[in-house]
């Protein structure tokens, strides 16, 4: 879900009709951004759920739930982080690069180069036009190399599978194999943090 495009969007009509302080601006786009994300989320859930059969009932509990214990996982999470790495370990060319972050904070003060915007609408609209994939597009020019080299050796491995390995995309094993690596990287990656900060606080205590 493009949720920083819909926060990126609400920021950008703020700045223009109102003249609310920067930090107003930037939790307004938050709450936006994090809402559509969710109600993404929820749509895709339910569309999987009714593709296996499951209780729509027995779904809005689970989404519900889940939104309440993720918005407080997700917060202690990013403390932990924090504390683990300290602020200084998060923009560009630091260890977590966070993008569209970084792209956000950019525009809170309004858009600092309006030529190279208008220039990359324009170019959107006529790639959308000619029916060719903008937002991927638009993902590989501001990802960090690594990130965008790594999902085009994913995209790589799925054009060789698809062409050589029908039987295996028909399987739907690479399907389920795809958010396995997702959520073992972001695991592995928490446990690294919390290693690190209970590490960090041990020295110092």
């Amino acid at each position: 879900n493009p949720m920083e495009v819909f926060g990126v969007i609400v920021l950008l009509l703020i700045q223009l009709v109102s003249k609310q302080p920067q930090a107003q601006a930037f939790y307004i786009a938050a709450a936006v951004a994090v809402g559509c994300g969710l109600a993404g989320d929820i749509m895709n859930d339910f569309k999987a759920g009714h593709l296996l059969k499951s209780s729509p009932k027995a779904q809005w509990s689970a989404e519900f739930l889940g939104g309440i214990i993720g918005a407080f996982v997700s917060v202690g999470v990013f403390f932990v982080v924090l504390k683990a790495y300290g602020p200084e370990a998060f923009g560009p060319d630091k260890m977590f690069p966070a993008p569209q972050a970084s792209m956000v904070a950019a525009l809170v003060g309004g858009i600092p180069h309006m030529t190279s915007f208008a220039i990359g609408c324009a170019a959107g609209f006529i790639l959308y036009v000619l029916n060719l994939p903008v937002m991927t597009l638009g993902l590989g020019i501001y990802l960090p190399f690594y990130l965008s080299l790594t999902a085009a050796i994913g995209g790589a491995l799925k054009l060789l599978a698809d062409r050589f390995a029908p039987k295996f995309t028909e399987s739907g094993t690479g399907d389920i194999m795809a958010p396995g690596l997702l959520g073992g990287e972001a695991v592995v990656g928490v446990i690294l943090a919390l290693i690190q900060a209970i590490s960090g606080m041990s020295a110092m205590g």
